[in-house]
């Protein structure tokens, strides 16, 4: 399969891109240096980093730097005006538009994906059963606040074993919107003594090594050896999988938008403002389907060649 771009040929948009047309491998004397970076969610940040390396082909002379370290982190440190754009999976929190506010810093809302959190668990969990795991969001609020604490409890079937709950950091806005999901509405806190794992990749990892273990992550690290859970609003409606099609769709319970986030409106032809441009870009959004998430926009038409 080949690429065809076909808005605008490669070269063009390299130089819309960089605000230069390159005709040539070398950098021009002329062509100053321009760096960005961007920190913050985990989940976001296989977005960031592919669209970065794909930018930087159009845009040889931007230097991009991009880390991780959760939503928390990527709001800190836009506000500090230690980054240039905070990669987030909520929108802020209270007490950080108040604190940007006191900073005179506008928090810019950029949406660039659709996300689905996903719930998994360890294969022990539900070996020996002839379907999915099928939860209610009440059911899985009741499992992270230790209301259950045997698989045997929750659903007839289940392994007569405690449950291993695993929940993400604080400042992590997939645990903020998990917890807005499945246990806020419900009245639940996630119960003391849960086990935190740092990271989309580190949760994956620890449900996949633990016996009779349960946690969330977002729709594009939904790979390895763990099983995915079902999921209804409530009793009665239909337990559905967080496949791209039922996120796109906006019928799976736990989907969300994902962002990047500027100190106020990027200024036009700024190197933030052609980088987030990018990441909505057709381009940009077939990356954002290649990693594992929802475009939110048209993205190119691929044809063999």
């Amino acid at each position: 399969m080949e690429r065809m771009w076909l808005l605008l040929p490669a070269l063009f948009l390299a130089g819309l891109l960089c605000g230069v047309v390159v005709a040539v491998p070398f950098r021009p004397a002329a062509v100053e240096v321009e760096s960005i970076r961007l920190v913050g969610s985990t989940t976001v940040l296989p977005i960031a980093k592919e669209c970065a390396e794909e930018f930087s082909k159009f845009c040889p002379y931007a230097k991009i730097v991009v880390e991780g370290g959760g939503s928390g982190r990527g709001f800190a440190e836009l506000i500090d005006g230690l980054c240039d754009i905070a990669l987030a999976s909520r929108g802020p929190k209270p007490e950080e538009i108040e604190l940007a506010e006191e900073r005179g810093v506008e928090l810019f809302e950029h949406r660039i994906a659709l996300d689905g959190i996903a719930v998994i668990v360890n294969p022990s969990v539900v070996e020996g059963l002839d379907e999915p795991l099928k939860l209610t969001l009440e059911e899985i609020g009741k499992i992270f606040a230790g209301v259950y604490t045997r698989w045997s409890e929750v659903k007839e079937g289940l392994p007569d074993e405690e449950i291993r709950v695993f929940t993400r950091e604080p400042g992590s806005g997939t645990r903020k919107t998990f917890e807005e999901f499945c246990l806020e509405p419900f009245g639940l806190e996630v119960k003391p003594g849960a086990m935190e794992a740092k990271g989309n990749p580190v949760m994956r990892t620890r449900v996949e090594e633990t016996d009779y273990s349960i946690g969330y992550v977002g729709l594009g690290f939904v790979f390895g050896e763990v099983e995915v859970v079902h999921v209804a609003r409530e009793e009665g409606e239909p337990y559905l999988e967080p496949t791209k099609e039922n996120v796109r769709e906006g019928v799976y319970p736990l989907s969300r938008y994902l962002y990047m986030f500027t100190a106020g409106e990027p200024e036009e032809g700024s190197l933030i403002d052609r980088f987030i441009d990018f990441v909505r870009s057709p381009t940009g959004q077939v990356i954002v389907e290649e990693v594992g998430f929802v475009a939110l926009y048209p993205v190119v038409v691929e044809e063999e060649g």
